[in-house]
């Protein structure tokens, strides 16, 4: 039963369950499910929905669900990383009229800057020395 990757992705649910149902007939008591017809059952996803696959083909849901979520998605990447700084990019037509900026160490220090209409600071460099302070 081994299935080239391309061939399980482009069996449809019809041809997954006859697949289920041959082995079901052919299969010694107690055998487990072979790795082809698991990945031909994940390879619905996300088409049909994991409770559809799972009734249509006589599959433990979470089993189902296990396998599935423990794939890596291709829609996200593997490692997401936390932006420590964002650029706002503003320019002069779009500068605001009025501008809070508050920063918080982990030692407590704190620093609270309200600006209204035009900034002549540079706010970066601003919040770079407070950072750099010691204490």
């Amino acid at each position: 039963m081994d299935l080239p990757p391309r061939a399980i992705r482009q069996l449809g649910i019809e041809q997954v369950e006859e697949q289920f149902k041959t082995w079901r007939r052919s299969r010694a008591k107690r055998c487990a499910i072979a790795d082809e017809l698991w990945q031909a059952a994940e390879s619905l996803y996300p088409e049909y929905s994991i409770y559809q696959i799972s009734k249509a083909l006589g599959l433990n849901y979470t089993d189902l669900k296990q396998r599935i979520v423990q794939k890596p998605s291709t829609a996200m990447p593997a490692t997401v990383t936390k932006a420590s700084f964002i650029e706002l990019g503003l320019s002069d037509s779009m500068q605001p009229a009025e501008c809070v900026v508050e920063m918080e160490d982990s030692t407590g220090a704190k620093m609270r800057m309200h600006f209204k209409g035009r900034i002549g600071v540079d706010l970066l460099e601003l919040g770079k020395v407070f950072w750099r302070k010691k204490s």
